[in-house]
């Protein structure tokens, strides 16, 4: 069966070689991109990717119900740009809306975040998105919903659900809150400490 399987791609490998061509570029580039969880040194979130761009070994986080707004969880290069949209959520109380206070389109019905992704063109997302990829786990192209009457501008993690996924579980609380990269912050508190 397996000889049989071989013969018939490589016939198909020879009858379309540009195709086949275009399909290797395309999984190399796809095997060597990273999700904005991935951190330099480890192998994990880099180049396991579904079918829909999503990351998966954050899917896997996010079937055990990570639910964490943590700078130190992602590498130093991605701090500025996560601390960044945290710094523009109005974060309340865990069953409160928390509000985006960052750019709004078309009379504040839209949102719009800066956040690179590997699987979308333009470096604007919105900002549930954004919340959602960097609180719980990257999830590329699937649709990202708020829980049914949740303010528009709401990025509590906690109200955000996957729209195509409802087996996913959902999240009890928010682990943690953390902007600061505690690495530096310890630095700079041994410094400042003069004994």
């Amino acid at each position: 069966m397996t000889s049989d399987l071989n013969s018939r791609l490589k016939e198909i490998f020879e009858t379309y070689p540009q195709e086949t061509a275009e399909l290797k570029k395309e999984l190399d580039n796809q095997n060597n991109l990273c999700c904005p969880w991935h951190r330099k040194g480890h192998p994990e979130h880099k180049g396991n990717f579904g079918l829909m761009g999503d990351c998966l070994d954050c899917m896997e986080e996010i079937n055990k119900g990570r639910c964490t707004i943590d700078v130190c969880n992602f590498d130093f290069d991605m701090y500025w740009t996560v601390r960044s949209f945290w710094l523009k959520v109005d974060i309340k109380g865990p069953d409160e809306c928390w509000p985006w206070t960052g750019t709004t389109k078309k009379k504040n019905s839209e949102t719009s975040a800066y956040m690179p992704s590997p699987f979308h063109k333009g470096n604007m997302q919105s900002a549930a998105r954004v919340a959602f990829w960097t609180a719980r786990g990257y999830v590329g192209r699937h649709r990202i919903q708020h829980k049914k009457g949740c303010d528009i501008l709401c990025c509590n993690p906690l109200h955000l659900r996957l729209s195509q996924l409802i087996s996913i579980p959902e999240p009890t609380k928010v682990e943690k809150v953390q902007l600061n990269y505690a690495r530096f912050k310890a630095n700079a508190e041994d410094k400042s400490d003069p004994a």
